[in-house]
């Protein structure tokens, strides 16, 4: 019970999502069950009006505490209609229409429905936190486990290598956002490359995936390859748990395939783009870290072109806005457009005064875990806010001004000589809103 309570089953159960046909059918049925049921228990009073505790009243209560009021209300409705049919038939033919208790169901079904409807948007709003902030701690693990690795060969290959895995990214990242229009996997003989030389790739192809289903065609060729064998059991292993396959792993001793690793191209949100079949590479290639390192390479140029379609306009436009900053202003972006994440721009504008340049270099060193700072010029900033909505900019502008009390005598930003601008994200183009920003701080 308490595992299924753990998992969401139980509560996916108790509330699901709100399907207006389904839910208007289901409450038709059960009111129906109940009143029948009280026609074989209670013959003269089916719907326990002359009963001390109306229990036909627990139906659209139950209904409204499941689907939210107004499915409530349909529930009510269902119960009224109920009446009038059996008092057709002669049930309650000698009765008057019970107008205090129907209106006393409805007001209880109606607070019962606010509390659903409140609670259920809370949630929602919750767990889209907490995706997004599980989508970046999995982004910021990649890069520490890609920096961890990336030290260790540099000190291996120092002699020989004049350039890191960092280098080479960053290089695959730009060759990446150069390509992005036309190719599905931008950069990726580039990718092949990098891999030969850092995971000792020998024989490997790299095919593109949509909607979980991989091209017979490879976007990229490292060697000669065979063509792609779709009943491969390291693809269908991968392709399905979204996880590199190799052929040492456990449960794989009876594999004959052609390939001896299956990785798929999957981004921090999850969402896979390729497939890459390793058929040659040399035997103590095939250790943990080794490919541990090429899922990490694989996870980042996922990131980079993933975003870089989607990103190659706001990076156009200004080209001095971080890499990071617009890859992450397009995912807030399109989380906004479902109504999941908040998030705010603010932008200060300093003058000429000593005291205001030093109070936009602290605000620069104090952002929060997840904030990003745009310095676009040395008297201008602007500070990327997730999941920071009315009430939370409100409290970050008044831990600001307390601040500046205590450690400048000021009252208020204006005064210092900085002025304050900000946005909150809407369901509008990303470049859109900053542009209105910017316009209105004159920059």
């Amino acid at each position: 019970m308490l595992e299924r309570v753990a998992n969401g089953k139980l509560t996916q159960w108790l509330s699901p999502s709100v399907r207006v046909g389904w839910s208007m059918l289901e409450t038709v049925l059960l009111t129906a069950a109940t009143v029948g049921i009280g026609l074989w228990l209670r013959p003269d009073d089916p719907m326990t009006l002359t009963a001390e505790f109306h229990w036909i009243m627990l139906v659209p209560l139950v209904i409204a505490m499941r689907y939210g009021g107004l499915v409530g209300v349909w529930a009510m409705l269902c119960l009224i209609g109920s009446w009038f049919l059996l008092n057709t038939f002669g049930v309650y033919g000698q009765q008057p229409f019970p107008e205090g208790a129907m209106l006393g169901g409805l007001i209880f079904t109606l607070v019962a429905g606010e509390f659903s409807d409140l609670w259920r948007v809370r949630m929602m709003r919750a767990d889209s936190a907490a995706s997004y902030s599980l989508e970046r701690l999995q982004n910021l693990t990649q890069r520490f486990v890609l920096l961890r690795l990336s030290h260790d060969r540099l000190e291996e290959n120092l002699l020989t290598k004049p350039y890191t895995v960092r280098d080479a990214l960053f290089r695959l990242r730009t060759l990446a956002l150069e390509e992005s229009n036309d190719a599905t996997l931008p950069g990726g003989d580039d990718l092949l490359g990098i891999l030969a030389e850092y995971c000792q790739l020998q024989r490997a192809a790299l095919y593109p995936c949509h909607d979980g289903v991989i091209s017979d065609t490879p976007a990229a060729l490292l060697g000669e390859n065979k063509p792609l064998e779709k009943n491969n059991e390291l693809l269908a292993h991968a392709l399905e748990n979204q996880l590199l396959a190799h052929v040492q792993q456990e449960g794989e001793e009876n594999y004959h395939g052609a390939y001896i690793v299956a990785a798929p191209v999957s981004n921090s949100a999850g969402k896979v783009i390729g497939m890459l079949a390793v058929e040659r590479m040399p035997f103590l290639s095939v250790n943990y870290e080794n490919l541990q390192l090429l899922s990490v390479l694989l996870n980042f140029y996922a990131d980079v072109v993933y975003a870089g379609k989607d990103t190659r306009a706001l990076l156009e436009q200004w080209p001095e806005l971080p890499f990071q900053m617009a890859r992450e202003l397009v995912a807030l972006g399109r989380l906004r457009e479902e109504g999941k994440v908040e998030t705010s721009l603010t932008l200060f504008v300093a003058d000429d005064s000593e005291q205001a340049g030093l109070i936009l270099d602290a605000l620069a060193r104090g952002l929060r875990s997840l904030d990003l700072a745009w310095w676009i010029s040395d008297r201008t900033l602007l500070i990327m806010m997730p999941m920071t909505g009315v009430s939370g900019l409100e409290g970050f502008v008044l831990r600001t001004e307390q601040w500046l009390q205590d450690e400048f005598a000021f009252i208020s930003l204006r005064q210092a000589g900085v002025q304050f601008f900000y946005r909150h994200m809407d369901t509008r183009p990303t470049n859109i809103q900053l542009v209105e920003l910017l316009e209105a701080g004159g920059v």
